[in-house]
């Protein structure tokens, strides 16, 4: 099997930039702090940190309850907030929080930015983007900045999922088509290793999302009405779980085995595209 391996040096930083807390974004959190703490407690590696980060400007709504991991007592707060509070407590982990919307080049440099950093010659910083974002103007800007000269190394784990059909009026076969919908995603992780593009993130491996000139950020208005098509609490939880897979497999063995993965969650399916030969010798050429 095809397989990256980072860990070059002998210590590691892991920096951890967690951008939208919602659906998908806040099942993960929960899984990735309680994976932290499960590997630190059962590891007798000492030479891994953590330095960890949840970017999101939106409150939580009691609309929210049904499939995000907020109740009502987290009812008008942030949502990263609410998490830390909540799962960074409970795990014991120090979690930093950012309640503004990711919207500019300059801010996500200053998230991985390494200034306030405790680190020595010998400690190998391995910098990784999850984007939970359920809009293509913040992963346009993900791409501007992953191909940008601002980080010469960076992992981008993308996460998206289909939203609930939605039909005004809807007939019988529109309502068989519903009952089918939102249950797909993918999840795909980009990786650029010292100015090189190794795995292509998400943008370029479905380049519509590029294409896409009627999103905007959450926080803009566009003008139109927009109808929400609602998200479904199995595929969040599957998007999340895939993703914590990535992370997991970077954890505990320092590897990359799969560039993305997609997956259905009505039918429990999951399909991984491996990495090719192609990417990793780009990969070991750069490295040796």
């Amino acid at each position: 099997m095809n397989v990256i391996t980072i860990n070059e040096k002998q210590a590691i930083l892991y920096k951890l930039v967690v951008v939208g807390g919602g659906g998908n974004g806040s099942h993960f959190v929960r899984s990735m702090l309680q994976t932290i703490s499960g590997f630190l407690t059962s590891s007798t590696e000492k030479r891994i940190r953590f330095d960890i980060t949840l970017v999101d400007g939106d409150k939580v709504e009691a609309k929210n309850f049904h499939r995000q991991l907020f109740d009502s007592e987290d009812l008008g707060d942030y949502k990263v907030v609410s998490l830390q509070e909540r799962y960074g407590d409970y795990y014991g982990h120090e979690v930093k929080t950012v309640t503004e919307y990711c919207t500019t080049i300059e801010m996500l440099t200053n998230l991985f930015a390494e200034d306030d950093l405790d680190i020595s010659r010998n400690v190998q910083v391995v910098p990784i983007l999850f984007g939970f974002v359920d809009n293509n103007k913040t992963r346009q800007l993900f791409d501007i900045f992953f191909h940008s000269n601002e980080m010469d190394t960076l992992i981008w784990i993308d996460a998206g999922i289909e939203g609930v059909l939605h039909f005004e009026n809807p007939t019988p076969e529109n309502i068989k088509t519903i009952d089918y919908s939102g249950f797909g995603g993918q999840v795909v992780c980009g990786y650029k290793y010292h100015g090189q593009v190794i795995m292509d993130p998400v943008t370029r491996v479905y380049s519509n999302m590029l294409e896409d000139e009627k999103t905007f950020f959450p926080d803009q208005s566009c003008g139109d009405t927009i109808i929400e098509n609602p998200q479904r609490l199995a595929t969040n939880q599957m998007a999340a779980q895939i993703s914590i897979l990535f992370f997991n497999n970077l954890l505990h063995n320092n590897s990359i085995y799969t560039h993305k993965v997609n997956f259905n969650a009505q039918f429990a399916q999951s399909k991984p595209t491996f990495l090719t030969s192609e990417m990793v010798s780009a990969y070991n050429a750069l490295k040796n």
